[in-house]
């Protein structure tokens, strides 16, 4: 007789854990494991994992129905919401989105979700009992978080890359409102409180309209929250969750104690959780003069010295969703790269316990570069990390730099990381010859000379990037097919050739500015650019048809010539695949 083989044990993977939501009765805890492409059971009682259910790919966001019954899941990659029987512990039914659903907000009756689209710029209402969508409204560049309003008559949408947050009618399904925060960049959470007279959302406050020159004080990056009188269109203002000589990198999270009396948001790059008295905030409402609202958002003391801001270590690294148990006095906090749940008190905000999700790996090099790249410990100061101008997935801020290594008074367009590894020279005036040169770089931006140990890690991760799923492939495909064949008649893969669809080279297209000292621009690839916009190197066309239609007057962008709009469209129809 023989012995039966010895399976081996599946190897742990990380769970990065990005969000928490408790049920109506406060027993459970659901925690979206982002990837790991599950959702954690925890019993609030035990502190123990009861359960890990397997969910859509890329999970990011979950809201539990009022009877209990229903988990809903939102999954980037599947373009869609997994319906988490809770009972059964199993998904039942998946329903349809818009493109990278992230954020969702569930109606009081739990008859209705909201859900943002991150890749689709817009955001989709659908109706549960049926599972029918009611509307899709565009809104703003790359949606993260929304909010119904106390009512259920508005919704509240952030837009990660726009600096803005968009008033939805539910009864109409359009935007009713676009609320500017001014030097607001990559909104995050947001929220509504119980009395539906104020929004709060949690964002950077990047200064990109002057040199990046000094990181102290926050004249590079600040981090804050703006907090909008919904009564008053227009109206707001930001404050800062920064210290003197200690900023509060990259807030993300955000919970809302019920009294309107305490506001917590997750600091992700410090590793800590901010604590504000809320009154006492909102005390130090400027009016609408516009010079006071300037002045207060850049006021790094206020909060902290009129001693209205507490900040506590989150009891983890990289913490982002908040879950609020105010029955307990209990603030739960997602630790992205410890694999774990922290429990804090939430008056005191010291750590109660912290809850492992599960055997987690050794992190590989790639694993701790992404780390360092969402760690502000390596930046002076801590105020910002690399993900404050690349997000956290290495991609874009949408803004315009004026970086001083290729002169001054030229400001370019953030580029996504994920092509220098194999289309070098780096930055756009090609001042980068590599890939290591450009980390090293970066690294000294951040305020110290690069490590070496650091170094290795972030040069792993950015050269081990690998591209998204694209959501545009396999859609229209005879338009695609031809926008391929018009992108090589023009020649257009003479400078964009496959695979990298970059020729290494740089070119003069006669669209630098005479304070340029670089006429000549480095070839970007077109890898994933239906997800980089604004494009060209000073972000002057909004989306891709603009290259062809509003700013290319010479003719200097391939042989081109005058397209038609079907052109147009069946040539950005291509380009969206690649």
């Amino acid at each position: 007789m023989h012995e039966a083989p010895t399976v081996a044990e599946p190897a742990p993977s990380p769970r990065s854990p990005i969000h928490v939501c408790l049920s109506s009765d406060g027993l459970w805890a659901y925690v979206v494991n982002f990837t790991a492409h599950s959702v954690s059971i925890l019993d609030t009682r035990t502190r123990e994992v009861a359960a890990e259910i397997p969910v859509g790919p890329r999970p990011a966001h979950a809201a539990a129905s009022p009877d209990g019954r229903f988990l809903y899941v939102s999954t980037l990659d599947a373009d869609a919401v997994d319906v988490l029987d809770t009972a059964a512990r199993r998904v039942a039914l998946r329903i349809p989105t818009g493109f990278g659903p992230f954020g969702m907000a569930l109606s009081a009756d739990g008859k209705r979700i909201s859900v943002a689209n991150s890749l689709s710029d817009s955001v989709s209402v659908i109706d549960l009992p049926s599972g029918k969508t009611l509307f899709e409204v565009p809104v703003g560049r790359n949606p993260r978080y929304l909010c119904e309003t106390p009512d259920g008559r508005r919704l509240l949408v952030s837009n990660s890359l726009s600096r803005d947050v968009s008033v939805v009618s539910l009864e109409t399904g359009r935007v009713v409102e676009t609320r500017r925060l001014g030097e607001a960049a990559l909104l995050r959470q947001i929220g509504c409180s119980s009395d539906g007279r104020w929004a709060f959302v949690v964002h950077l406050i990047s200064r990109d309209s002057q040199l990046p020159v000094q990181i102290e004080r926050g004249w590079i990056h600040s981090n804050g929250f703006s907090a909008l009188e919904m009564a008053k269109p227009g109206n707001g203002f930001t404050l800062l969750l920064d210290r003197l000589l200690a900023g509060a990198a990259n807030p993300w999270g955000l919970a809302l104690s019920s009294d309107q009396r305490w506001m917590y948001v997750s600091l992700a790059g410090v590793h800590q959780v901010a604590i504000v008295d809320l009154p006492r905030a909102l005390g130090l409402a400027p009016g609408s003069d516009p010079r006071a609202i300037e002045l207060l958002a850049q006021n790094v003391e206020i909060l902290d010295g009129a001693g209205i801001l507490r900040r506590v270590a989150a009891g983890g690294i990289g913490p982002r969703g908040l879950a609020l148990d105010e029955a307990r006095g209990e603030l739960w906090v997602c630790n992205y790269f410890s694999d774990t749940v922290s429990v804090l008190d939430a008056a005191s905000g010291g750590l109660r316990t912290a809850v492992p999700l599960g055997p987690t790996p050794a992190a590989s090099l790639e694993r701790r570069g992404e780390m360092l790249f969402n760690d502000a410990r390596i930046c002076f100061q801590g105020w910002f990390t690399c993900a404050s101008c690349h997000q956290e997935d290495a991609t874009i801020d949408g803004l315009n730099w004026d970086l001083i290594n290729d002169g001054v008074g030229n400001p370019k367009n953030t580029k996504s990381l994920y092509d220098i590894h194999d289309t070098p020279p780096a930055m756009w005036s090609g001042v980068r010859e590599t890939l290591e040169e450009a980390v090293a770089a970066g690294q000294r931006f951040l305020g110290y000379f690069p490590r070496p140990e650091n170094h290795a890690a972030l040069v792993a991760y950015i050269s081990g990037l690998t591209h998204l799923r694209n959501p545009y492939r396999g859609r229209s495909e005879d338009a695609i097919r031809r926008g391929e064949r018009l992108f090589r008649q023009a020649r257009c893969d003479a400078c964009h050739k496959p695979p990298t669809f970059s020729d290494g080279l740089k070119h003069d297209l006669g669209l630098t500015s005479p304070s340029d000292p670089f006429s000549r621009i480095d070839t970007p690839s077109l890898r994933d650019c239906f997800r980089t916009a604004p494009y060209l190197h000073d972000g002057r066309a909004p989306t891709l048809e603009s290259i062809f239609t509003e700013q290319d007057p010479e003719r200097n962008h391939g042989n081109l010539g005058v397209l038609s709009g079907e052109e147009v469209a069946d040539l950005v129809a291509y380009l969206k695949t690649l």
